[in-house]
């Protein structure tokens, strides 16, 4: 008998892992950060401050998606929804 078994992940499991995972397109957050900087120095044209309307509301919805597939995560697993963030290395979110 091994003394460590490895837990092994359903497909929805491993699915849901890989969604939590993927994050925000590297190219989408790298255009966000950089109208945010020109935002905070005051340099954002009308046209950069659109899209940066855009932008948010792609990284808001994200977010959302990112939230819930970590809530059906922890629903699956049976366990509440800040240990499994904890097991997962994801900070507790401080913005209101």
């Amino acid at each position: 008998h091994p003394l460590h078994e490895e837990r092994r992940l359903s497909a929805r499991e491993s699915e849901l892992l890989f969604k939590i995972n993927q994050g925000i397109p590297p190219d989408l957050q790298r255009r966000y950060d950089e109208l945010i900087e020109k935002r905070d120095a005051r340099t954002l044209t009308a046209a950069e401050y659109e899209e940066l309307l855009r932008l948010t509301d792609q990284v808001e919805l994200l977010d959302v998606k990112r939230i819930e597939y970590l809530l059906e995560l922890a629903r699956f697993r049976k366990q509440p929804l800040s240990l499994l963030m904890n097991e997962l290395g994801i900070p507790p979110t401080t913005d209101a």
